[in-house]
């Protein structure tokens, strides 16, 4: 099996879109918070999501290149690789239902203080 039928095996496999608890999502934001790549790249999104809270576009323009680099480090292969994937493993409506989704993840890095 190759490693972009992997991705798309994981993504299919479980609900991702309506439920946030899956591993993938999970490690997810792991990703975010820079669990995988340090404290700058925490420090990073952060500024990015306060900087853009309320804009579900700017939002949308930061969270789809995340995703996709963090499923091609989950899965050691190109990002090129990972974005065909995960476009094959969702219909258009089902992809924008995951990048609301991954925007709300996002913001959760900073939602305590944003919502006050």
């Amino acid at each position: 099996m190759s490693i972009k039928d992997n991705i798309i095996r994981e993504l299919t496999e479980i609900d991702h879109i309506a439920d946030g608890n899956t591993p993938t999502r999970r490690f997810f934001r792991c990703w975010l918070d820079g669990s995988y790549n340090g404290e700058e790249h925490y420090k990073r999104n952060c500024e990015y999501v306060r900087e853009h809270y309320s804009d579900d576009k700017a939002l949308r323009r930061f969270i789809i290149p995340e995703f996709v680099a963090y499923m091609a480090c989950d899965h050691d292969c190109s990002e090129s690789t990972a974005r065909a994937a995960i476009t094959e493993a969702y219909t258009t409506s089902g992809l924008e239902e995951l990048n609301l989704q991954l925007i709300d993840d996002a913001r959760d890095l900073v939602r305590d203080e944003m919502e006050l």
